[in-house]
């Protein structure tokens, strides 16, 4: 999956930014979808010239920026972990030099992927895939399936999943399919879920989304 770097402390620098109407105040941030724990870049402009600028996340306190001559400022911050729960959630940013004031939203994700239902004969077994964040490097994204044995390394077969939605990318639920599209042998198989089409072991040195699922095959008595 891709890595975020956690930065522990909040951190806003003046940035040069070509000066604005004193009277329209914007905000953006540098991307409309963010891993959890990720670095948010913040820009802003139409703000009161050399004004200390109070930025809050969904209400809560998360740094302060000092605006330069022009009126904008760039800032940075850390992006929550989602609950456990949660998949995909909206935050919204506001910035204020107490006169004016500039609000934005952006999305934050897991990256993540499963089946469902989780147990029965693996040989039989029919299930809806669902992947979240596999859009972050690129939207629209195809999602593959790669099909690993954990003895070898080698892969045996894969499947297209299909096209991420949304902004952050998802599907939610796949069509039920079969979990495994051959027989398998007894062993521990890897699902990894990725955007590349031919296999590639994921790291973390990766900069796409991947997960990698084991699934333990026994043998039938």
């Amino acid at each position: 999956m891709i890595h975020g770097r956690l930065v522990l402390a909040v951190a806003f620098a003046a940035g040069l930014i070509c000066a604005p109407s004193a009277w329209a105040a914007a905000l953006s941030t540098d991307s409309r979808c963010y891993q959890e724990t990720g670095d948010v870049v913040l820009n802003g402009s139409g703000f009161t010239p050399k004004a200390t600028i109070s930025v809050t996340r969904d209400g809560q306190p998360v740094g302060s920026a000092q605006a330069d001559a022009n009126g904008a400022f760039q800032g940075k911050f850390v992006t929550p972990r989602l609950p456990q729960t949660e998949r995909e959630s909206v935050h919204t940013v506001m910035a204020t030099d107490q006169l004016t004031a500039a609000t934005t939203t952006y999305r934050s994700t897991k990256v993540f992927a499963d089946f469902t239902p989780r147990s029965g004969d693996p040989q039989r077994l029919r299930v809806r895939f669902s992947v979240a964040g596999f859009g972050l490097a690129r939207p629209r994204s195809t999602v593959y399936l790669h099909y690993v044995r954990k003895s070898t390394g080698h892969v045996l077969q894969t499947v297209r999943l299909g096209k991420v939605k949304g902004t952050c990318g998802v599907i939610r639920a796949t069509r039920k399919r079969r979990l495994f599209p051959f027989t398998p042998a007894r062993g521990t198989w890897i699902l990894q879920f990725d955007t590349l089409r031919h296999y590639e072991r994921a790291t973390t040195r990766r900069t796409t989304p991947w997960v990698r699922k084991p699934v333990e095959v026994f043998t039938r008595r």
